[in-house]
């Protein structure tokens, strides 16, 4: 029985090594496959595409409040634009204008994070 839930964000291996991290985005339970959206990779043409997975090949990874931080936010700003998510483009722009507001009244408690490029992987 697979334990995952489309949306996890998981981390593992692919068929052909490549690490990778990313969010599933639909699986088949009779296979025991779950489908991850890569968002980081050792492989980098593996970023940005959807690959098919053995769920024993991936973990859970923990789960951070990433929308609590503006960084994040603007790489799935960039992911919601890429895919044309217009409803999910509006729940980001919303969540990113309240925490713009909250470090503008000077509660600022964001943790220093790598400078990213397009869909976070670390640069530099």
């Amino acid at each position: 029985m697979m334990s995952f839930a489309i949306s996890d964000w998981v981390q593992g291996r692919t068929k052909d090594g490549e690490l990778i991290q990313g969010f599933i985005t639909s699986k088949n339970e009779k296979l025991n496959i779950a489908n991850v959206y890569v968002v980081q990779s050792d492989h980098d043409a593996a970023v940005g595409t959807t690959v098919a997975v053995l769920s024993s090949w991936i973990k859970k990874q923990p789960t951070v409040q990433v929308l609590d931080y503006e960084e994040p936010i603007l790489d799935f700003i960039e992911l919601a634009l890429a895919t044309r998510d217009e409803e999910w483009f509006a729940e980001l722009t919303g969540r990113l204008h309240e925490i713009v507001q909250k470090q503008t009244s000077g509660s600022n408690n964001a943790p220093i994070l790598y400078n990213r490029n397009s869909f976070g992987r670390i640069i530099g």
